[in-house]
């Protein structure tokens, strides 16, 4: 194997010993730097031109891609992007003669890079590992989105180690895998710590499913980004409201970015209000 198609084959990044035991000779590497076709990071480290860089971390430190790096690469949800390279060391690791402005370092036992070539952690142990980075209310969006996806199970939820005790618990209390979105796991949550009954997913007859029902009472609906962008979507979901008043709930209905961004609604405040009108 060329070296172009090793390190294509492994993300991007791979240093000289994985590369001579796929099969590249020094002087094809060598060759593949001289063309420009292959980048050498630092010692011992080659690239390709553009790598990714969370790769490229991970490979650089010894390390394994992670927390929230990880789960952006295993497709789950986030509240924002990270940009900043996630990557999990041994306690070992000397940090001297490094940059590591660039990165976050989480530090453990033995590094877990996964069954893959990437260097990238399973997405439980990412999980488990984002405990550290992320909000109560950021870690539910992820852990509700690895749910709904099968990518995890409740169990490995409850296993968690690196998450403090406290998070797992409140985590096993909230979380749902019925949540299709992040918008929709911040609504189920607003109206839980109001105190208010939450069915996700809710079944009504000649409507078909709606995102949450509140005390048997109130429709939530939470849009994403085609409610903006789809002129057809538009109509739809305003037949569908009038379709679900008819059947004698009200509908409340949300913007992603109500609830997402700076300044964000509380629906469980929004439902109560509307409660005691």
């Amino acid at each position: 194997m060329d070296a172009v198609g090793a390190l294509a084959a492994r993300g991007g990044a791979a240093r000289t010993a994985t590369l001579r035991a796929a099969g590249v000779t020094r002087e094809s590497l060598e060759d593949s730097v001289a063309t420009g076709a292959v980048v050498r990071a630092r010692r011992g480290v080659y690239c390709l031109p553009g790598a990714d860089r969370d790769v490229l971390a991970a490979v650089n430190l010894h390390g394994s891609i992670s927390c929230v790096s990880a789960l952006a690469r295993h497709g789950v949800a986030l509240r924002r992007r990270y940009r900043e390279p996630h990557v999990t060391v041994p306690h070992s690791f000397s940090r001297q003669g490094r940059d590591l402005r660039a990165m976050t370092l989480h530090h453990v036992n033995a590094v877990q890079p996964g069954q893959g070539l990437v260097p990238c952690e399973p997405v439980e142990r990412a999980l488990d590992v984002a405990g550290r980075c992320l909000s109560a209310r950021d870690h539910l969006i992820a852990v509700d989105s690895a749910l709904h996806q099968g990518l995890v199970r409740p169990n490995q939820i409850a296993a968690f180690t690196a998450s403090s005790r406290e998070r797992r618990g409140w985590l096993l209390a909230h979380m749902d895998g019925r949540a299709e979105s992040p918008g929709e796991t911040l609504a189920r949550l607003d109206c839980a710590e109001r105190g208010l009954a939450v069915h996700p997913q809710r079944f009504i007859a000649g409507v078909g499913r709606v995102d949450l029902v509140v005390e048997g009472r109130v429709v939530v609906e939470v849009d994403g980004r085609a409610f903006h962008s789809d002129p057809e979507q538009f109509k739809r979901d305003r037949r569908r409201d009038r379709r679900v008043t008819r059947s004698g709930m009200p509908v409340l209905r949300f913007a992603a970015t109500e609830l997402l961004g700076e300044g964000a609604v509380h629906v469980g405040d929004s439902v109560l209000e509307h409660l005691h009108e």
